[in-house]
């Protein structure tokens, strides 16, 4: 699954889409092909920088199997080399490691918003994460013919990846909705919470700790306590806010964090688990560094299962067969609850191809996911 949650907007590099990038004259440009074998995204990383005083900084991230695809503002080092607009899609599974440097100035605290900062709708995700005290960054001049380029700026240092890597929390779901967390590493994980959105309604249920290689149980309280979704998202909010803060995230960037996700994570449909992964997991998988080093670095890192409970596969299945019916109101009705997972129909239809028996509904599967990878082709 490589689809976006939200529509980055067009300035943002990207790796796995065309995108005239500015230093292609100077040989430097996107991966610009398909990425295959993708098991795990990076939706949402941003770095802050609070500082007194205005500095010179030089920041790397790597990305242990895994791609960084998506970034702003420019970058001055990108790894792997990238390959041709015509090559064949890249095996993400077979990418080691990947890397960004960029080489900012941090303006001084109090600084006015510099004119190089991109335009944005105020209703724009992107926007929401420049609502945090934080010092504006922006990229160093280029001088001389191999740093040719703009200069950017913005609020924080954004990128995003594709991998396929294990997370040491996994979940496993019986009929009649007995939910499984298991966690595979060697520290607990103290801070879960279970939800479903179906159309406009919602359940929660309070997620258990998950000690070092263990496991906990949890299910919804009653399978028949559904509310509206805006309430789901007022609860997902607060407690989002909440565990952000007692890890280290000041007040303004856990509010900015969960006004990115409100539309994205609680309100799109499905059932999820979101989780904070251990501090040691995010340096391991997403080794930073900042020079000159600073006096503190918090980083959180919050992690979302997607789960297809065995009633809702029965409930897609069905609805794919729909689908291919040549009754009118059939056809309607199956495509209706299809289009209700937007993003998330890739990975529904593909699980709909590897549980059915009915030649027919995976004919229809297999064609509605060609249908998708051409509508992305096309944007």
């Amino acid at each position: 699954l490589t689809r976006e949650e939200e529509s980055l907007p067009s300035f943002v590099y990207s790796r796995t889409k065309v995108r005239d990038c500015p230093l292609r004259g100077q040989g430097w440009k996107g991966l610009e092909v398909p990425a295959d074998h993708v098991t795990q995204k990076m939706e949402t990383p941003v770095i802050y920088f609070h500082s007194r005083e205005a500095r010179k900084v030089r920041v790397r991230v790597d990305f242990k199997r895994g791609l960084l695809s998506q970034w702003y503002p420019v970058s001055d080092l990108v790894g792997p080399p990238e390959g041709a607009c015509d090559g064949a899609p890249l095996d993400v599974s077979k990418v080691e490691s990947s890397f960004l440097q960029w080489d900012v100035d941090v303006l001084a605290r109090g600084a006015e918003k510099p004119g190089e900062v991109p335009s944005v709708d105020a209703k724009d995700p992107w926007s929401y994460a420049r609502e945090v005290d934080a010092n504006w960054v922006r990229t160093l001049p280029r001088k001389g013919a191999d740093r040719s380029g703009p200069v950017e700026a913005e609020r924080y240092l954004f990128y995003r990846g594709l991998g396929s890597f294990p997370l040491p929390l996994s979940a496993t779901v019986e009929r009649g909705g007995k939910f499984t967390l298991r966690n595979s590493g060697d520290v607990a994980v103290p801070f879960t919470v279970l939800f479903e959105v179906k159309g406009d309604k919602a359940r929660i249920a309070g997620g258990p700790l998950v000690p070092a290689g263990g496991e906990a149980e949890v299910r919804f309280i009653d399978p028949d306590d559904w509310f509206p979704v805006d309430r789901l998202v007022e609860k997902l909010g607060s407690w989002t806010d909440d565990v952000l803060r007692k890890n280290g995230l000041a007040a303004d960037e856990a509010r900015a964090m969960v006004r990115t996700w409100s539309r994205s994570w609680f309100r799109c449909e499905g059932t999820r688990v979101m989780w904070i992964v251990p501090r040691r997991t995010t340096d391991a998988l997403l080794p930073l560094s900042i020079d000159p080093k600073p006096d503190e670095l918090v980083r959180v890192l919050v992690g979302r299962l997607e789960i297809i409970p065995p009633e809702t596969a029965d409930e897609i299945e069905a609805a794919v067969k729909d689908n291919a019916s040549t009754d009118a109101a059939a056809k309607a009705r199956g495509a209706a609850r299809i289009e209700r997972l937007g993003r998330f129909a890739e990975p529904h239809l593909r699980n709909v191809i590897a549980r059915t028996k009915d030649d027919v509904v995976r004919a229809e599967a297999t064609a509605m996911l060609a249908r998708l990878a051409a509508e992305d082709r096309s944007r």
